[in-house]
């Protein structure tokens, strides 16, 4: 009984108890900091945003400014430890165009098409033009290729049934 009593109070000291908030990654602040506005309004050690580039979730390093924001505020912090000047708050934030902010891309889209031209200008302000064709190009050279294949596919039965009538 006493043996059994020794290795539970082993067990009990020796594996970790629940999580609690003083083992939560210093990653999760910088995360936590950007997502409700996209900026970084404090500064952190260096390795919480070095730890939070390297757990950066999947989606947020696609369609959003995450990875630059990070970036940018792990040099402002970086800047700041050696008695430089940088800003205190790094980010895109409401006003970013395109992956930063989908909602304000939309709407720059949405104002640069002009309907009586019928070209669309891109952020980069570059026009491109508007096709009003209904079926893409590649579907209609695939229709023509299945086409074609048909046709010489109905041309060896014919030629087939015909040596057959021969013989």
């Amino acid at each position: 009984m006493k043996r059994l009593l020794l290795l539970a109070t082993l067990l009990a000291v020796a594996l970790p108890g629940p999580a609690s908030a003083a083992t939560n990654p210093c990653r999760n602040k910088v995360f936590n900091d950007w997502y409700p506005d996209g900026k970084i309004a404090s500064t952190y050690p260096i390795s919480c945003y070095r730890d939070a580039l390297k757990h950066m979730p999947p989606d947020a390093a696609v369609y959003s400014s995450l990875g630059d924001d990070v970036r940018a505020a792990m040099r402002a912090a970086i800047r700041r430890a050696n008695g430089h000047s940088a800003p205190l708050q790094v980010g895109h934030g409401s006003k970013a165009i395109g992956a930063g902010n989908v909602e304000a891309a939309l709407r720059s889209i949405n104002k640069a098409h002009d309907p009586a031209s019928g070209a669309v200008t891109v952020a980069s302000g570059v026009p491109v033009a508007a096709s009003s064709s209904g079926t893409p190009l590649p579907i209609l050279v695939l229709g023509g290729l299945a086409l074609v294949l048909v046709a010489a596919g109905a041309v060896g039965v014919g030629v087939r049934h015909v040596r057959g009538r021969d013989r």
